[in-house]
């Protein structure tokens, strides 16, 4: 064979194999965790710390509960302390302390005051004291509650609970600084059922409690109500210069530009080895 075709040729294979590398190469910035790409994953923004102001607390219990103790069977009472308030048809705690995160993934609000039920003289006792709101994720909760039963001696052995799970979703912010919810459905935990049922009854990990009412007013950080929805943004009028508009809410430095120069590179590149390729078969060796 003519050695000048073989040295082209030679020299068309490691150029292809060269690019075809460098083609490989582009990918991989595409593909790694650590390229432009991953730096906007939503999950490097810090959050902010609310801090209370004030925070009231407002809930029943459970309705048929309190109707039982007042009723003609249990003929018993309910006594509130340090602070508890009674008001048909919730108790309520104020003066709430405590922090939380501005997306609610964490903290917690506790509350100071006890509730002391009683019935069938004496023989039904149960007292529940100082709620604590959790915050678990963006709309939900759990509610903590110390529970206990008056023994024999009428002293009362109290128990950490986690009572119940809250469902806060539909919370209203307000102007950022507030957060508000007037029925918020509470749903009982298996340790909550346990607690509430004593020696006896009948309450069932996930039965419905009264709903709960939470008031609070805070600084240090600005908050979204559940409920909002981001407003669509407005479409510009389609010209002969744009035929696929851009949102107006994407800024400008959002735009992956790396990705698409790094893939009309490539294009070319295959374009290019492609024709020389096909260029260097058609040339025939000569004898």
């Amino acid at each position: 064979m003519n050695s000048e075709y073989m040295v082209k040729k030679q020299r068309s294979r490691a150029a292809a194999a060269g690019i075809t590398a460098g083609i490989i190469a582009a990918g991989s910035l595409l593909l790694s965790p650590a390229g432009p790409a991953a730096a906007h994953d939503g999950h490097d923004h810090e959050v902010a710390t609310c801090a209370v102001d004030s925070a009231e607390l407002r809930w029943g219990v459970k309705e048929s509960f309190r109707n039982y103790i007042s009723g003609s069977i249990a003929n018993g009472e309910w006594i509130t302390e340090n602070g508890v308030t009674y008001e048909t048809p919730a108790f309520s705690w104020a003066n709430g302390v405590g922090s939380f995160a501005s997306d609610l993934s964490e903290g917690s609000i506790e509350f100071t005051g006890d509730i002391h039920f009683t019935g069938h003289n004496g023989g039904l006792t149960l007292d529940v004291s100082n709620p604590k709101i959790v915050f678990t994720g963006p709309d939900a909760a759990q509610l903590v509650l110390d529970m206990g039963e008056a023994d024999e001696t009428g002293n009362v052995a109290y128990e950490r609970v986690v009572a119940a799970k809250v469902d806060l979703a539909g919370y209203d912010a307000g102007d950022g600084s507030t957060l508000t919810v007037e029925e918020a459905p509470v749903a009982l935990t298996a340790e909550g059922a346990d607690a509430f049922n004593g020696e006896y009854g009948d309450y069932y990990a996930g039965q419905e409690l009264d709903p709960l009412a939470l008031n609070l007013a805070f600084s240090g950080c600005d908050l979204a109500s559940s409920e909002a929805t981001p407003a669509p943004s407005e479409e510009p009028e389609e010209t002969e210069e744009a035929k696929v508009p851009i949102s107006e809410d994407v800024e400008e430095s959002e735009f992956p530009w790396l990705p698409v120069a790094i893939g009309g590179v490539a294009l070319i590149v295959i374009g290019v080895t492609t024709g020389m390729l096909i260029a260097g078969n058609k040339k025939k060796p000569k004898a």
